[in-house]
């Protein structure tokens, strides 16, 4: 009896034992799993980075512009007034990419999935209505970008010569923009998940749903 009692401890010693070898191996396999993925998501995301880094670019080149192009027509109030416009978009560009930029080098890649995916979710959003806030407005911005333009380079006032441009324009404009604003908060409606998705998914990009996708293998591999 005394023998059988010390076989079956040493047996349950055994389990054990392995048992914890298994528990290291899996938890260095999930290390290796995770470090890999993270080092993935962080190269997927730096096309969005450099995205970004094009737009402050584009941003700065807007400021100086619309900067000069005003000072330049300090006497013709219409030309002022686009030339504002112009360099106030080009502070909203970078105002824009600074943010996404800020919330790009604040993701710590070996943080727990939770936290990731609380990152992922806000480095999402803030991508959407960023994109929202400069895509939608070129609905009217187009025509004070194309007068700054046509005056720069070949003198031609496009208001004085082409009025109708503008009303015709701008009753477009705002038309295409209430209705672009209107549908994309139509499909966000609590009835229509899979079109909120499907519009998510149109305005978000290439590299925020690839990481989405590593972070969601990594919350799988855990589950296993």
């Amino acid at each position: 009896m005394s023998a059988m009692t010390m076989e079956l401890d040493d047996l349950k010693l055994a389990w054990q034992e392995l048992d914890r070898k298994l528990e290291r191996q899996y938890t260095m396999e999930l290390l290796r799993f995770r470090e890999e993925r993270g080092q993935r998501m962080k190269s997927g995301l730096r096309p969005l980075a450099w995205g970004q880094a094009l737009q402050m670019v584009f941003g700065v080149m807007c400021v100086i512009l619309g900067t000069v192009f005003g000072l330049h027509h300090l006497g013709t109030a219409h030309l002022f007034a686009f030339g504002l416009i112009v360099s106030v978009y080009g502070i909203a560009l970078i105002g824009c990419g600074a943010a996404m930029q800020a919330l790009l080098a604040d993701n710590d890649y070996n943080a727990p999935v939770v936290t990731i995916q609380k990152r992922l979710a806000s480095l999402r959003k803030t991508y959407i209505r960023t994109g929202l806030a400069v895509g939608l407005v070129w609905w009217l911005l187009w025509m004070p970008f194309v007068s700054v333009l046509l005056m720069t380079l070949f003198g031609v006032d496009l208001y004085r010569n082409a009025p109708s441009v503008f009303v015709t324009g701008s009753v477009i404009g705002v038309i295409g923009l209430l209705a672009s604003w209107g549908f994309y908060h139509w499909s966000r409606q609590p009835g229509r998940p899979r079109l909120a998705k499907l519009m998510n998914d149109s305005v978000t990009g290439v590299s925020l749903r690839r990481a989405q996708a590593l972070l969601d293998e990594i919350k799988q591999f855990e589950r296993e």
